[in-house]
C-alpha cells in the first residue's frame, strides 16, 4: 500500500508498535480493535469507531479475534492528486490526535466505500477517491459534533498561514470558515469574538500589508492588485486612498527605499 492509498485489512493479534511519516485515519469496519496513541492512550475500538494518527504519533495496535480494519493514508507533504488547498483543508484534521464514533451514515458510507476497495484492489485511483471521500466526510462529522475543541477556539496563527498562501487567490470567507471546520456565521461570530473585527476587516488589512510591501518592494500597481487578491488595481486603489489616506503610487514614491 503506499502513502496515497486507502485499503482494508485485518490487524494481527501480535500487538504491533510503529511510526510513519504519514497522516493516517483509521476505522474499524467489523470485529474489535486495541489501539494504543502516545498522547491519547488505549482504547479498545468496535465497528463503527475510529481514530486519527498525526504523522507525528507513535501508536500501538493489535487485533481482537476476527477484524476489518479500512486506512486512509494522508502523505505529507501532498502528492499531486490533491491541491494545496484542499491538503491545507483536509490535513487540519490531522492537528492532534483523537478517536471518534461514526454515525450511522457514515457507517454506511465507510462500508460502502471498502466493499468497493476491496472489489478492485489494484485500481488506484479509486483507492485515492475512497479515501478523500471519506476523510472529507468524517471531516465534517467532527465538526459538527465539536468532538475536537479547535472549532470553538480559532487559531489565528494557522488562519494567517492558509491566508498567506491564499490571499493572491481572492480567499474567500466560506473559505476561512470551512479551513476551520465551522458555517461561515459560527466563523464570523467567532472570530470577531477574538480579534474584535469582522473576517473581512482582516481580510482587507492583509490585503493592504502585501500591497504596501510589495509596492516598496517596486512592483507596478497592478502587479501589486493581482498578487494581493483585489479584484482591480481600481479597487485597490480606492480601498489603500480610503484607509491609509494616500493612493498607492504616491506611497510608492514616499516609501520606496531607493
Amino acid at each position: 500500500m503506499t502513502h496515497s492509498d486507502s485499503d482494508v485489512f485485518s490487524l494481527p493479534s501480535v500487538a504491533d508498535t510503529h511510526d510513519h511519516d504519514y497522516h493516517q485515519l483509521v476505522v474499524v469496519l467489523d470485529g474489535n480493535t486495541d489501539f494504543d496513541i502516545d498522547s491519547k492512550g488505549g482504547r479498545q475500538m468496535r465497528s463503527g469507531s475510529g481514530c486519527i494518527v498525526p504523522s507525528s504519533e507513535g501508536h500501538q495496535f493489535v487485533g481482537l479475534g476476527d477484524n476489518r480494519i479500512m486506512v486512509v493514508n494522508l502523505p505529507v507533504p501532498p502528492q499531486k492528486a490533491i491541491t494545496d488547498e484542499e491538503y491545507q483543508v483536509v490535513s487540519r484534521l490531522f492537528d492532534q490526535a483523537a478517536y471518534f464514533e461514526l454515525n450511522p451514515r457514515l457507517q454506511v458510507l465507510a462500508s460502502a466505500l471498502s466493499g468497493e476497495l476491496q472489489q478492485y484492489p489494484d485500481d488506484q485511483l479509486l483507492a485515492r477517491a475512497c479515501g478523500n471521500t471519506l476523510l472529507s466526510a468524517i471531516r465534517h462529522q467532527l465538526a459538527s459534533q465539536d468532538i475536537k475543541t479547535r472549532g470553538q477556539q480559532l487559531d489565528i496563527e494557522k488562519l494567517d498561514q492558509f491566508i498567506e498562501l491564499n490571499l493572491s487567490k481572492r480567499v474567500q470567507i466560506g473559505q476561512l470558515a470551512n479551513f476551520c471546520f465551522l458555517s461561515v456565521s459560527q466563523f464570523h461570530e467567532r472570530f470577531k469574538e477574538r480579534t474584535g473585527m469582522t473576517p473581512h476587516q482582516y481580510l482587507i488589512r492583509k490585503r493592504l500589508e502585501r500591497a504596501q510591501y510589495l509596492l516598496r518592494e517596486g512592483h507596478t500597481p497592478v502587479q501589486v492588485a493581482e498578487m494581493s487578491g483585489f479584484s482591480s488595481q481600481s479597487a485597490m486603489t480606492s480601498t489603500f486612498s480610503q484607509t491609509l489616506g494616500i493612493t498607492p503610487l504616491k506611497y510608492q514614491k514616499q516609501f520606496r527605499p531607493l
